[in-house]
């Protein structure tokens, strides 16, 4: 196409056209956020996902260098985040659902999730802690997890990069 040659089509659309033509009628799209189904029976859960110490997932088909990354990736620069402390399963199972689906909305890349080490639990088993990592196995829009450093909360919190 010669250069500074004139769209008929277009050229009668512009003359045509109103104001209201050029007003901007975008709506939100929200993304489809498929809750993670995930029963509150803690044998159950720990079937799924065991891990007391150090948590490392990344999903298959996602590359090394992610996991690496987010290892590497400082918390304080991770602004959304959940603290699960002292919720039962079956509620933090609903607030991680609902915690999920507004990051992904959002686009939001990285979250961080605080569900504590166990230490006040009855048996020092961290109940939160399991059913939280149980949860990030079975989400479709985890791309990879890990625990946070041990200056930063250790196996207590959990950083998480979404898909976009």
């Amino acid at each position: 196409m010669k250069k500074d040659k004139k769209i008929r089509e277009l050229d009668e659309w512009l003359s045509n056209a109103n104001d209201h033509d050029f007003d901007d009628n975008t709506t939100e799209i929200l993304k489809n956020y498929e809750e993670v189904q995930l029963e509150a029976d803690f044998d159950y859960i720990s079937d799924i996902d065991n891990t007391l110490g150090i948590f490392e997932y990344k999903k298959n088909g996602v590359q090394d260098y992610i996991l690496n990354k987010l290892k590497k990736k400082n918390i304080s620069e991770i602004k959304l985040e959940i603290d699960l402390h002292g919720e039962t399963i079956k509620d933090s199972i609903y607030k991680l659902n609902d915690f999920f689906s507004y990051a992904y909305n959002n686009n939001v890349e990285f979250i961080k999730i605080i569900c504590g080490k166990g230490n006040n639990s009855v048996d020092k088993i961290p109940r939160i802690k399991i059913t939280t990592q149980s949860f990030i196995k079975c989400s479709s829009i985890v791309h990879a997890a890990c625990t946070a450093n041990t200056k930063d909360g250790g196996i207590g919190v959990l950083k998480v990069k979404l898909k976009k």
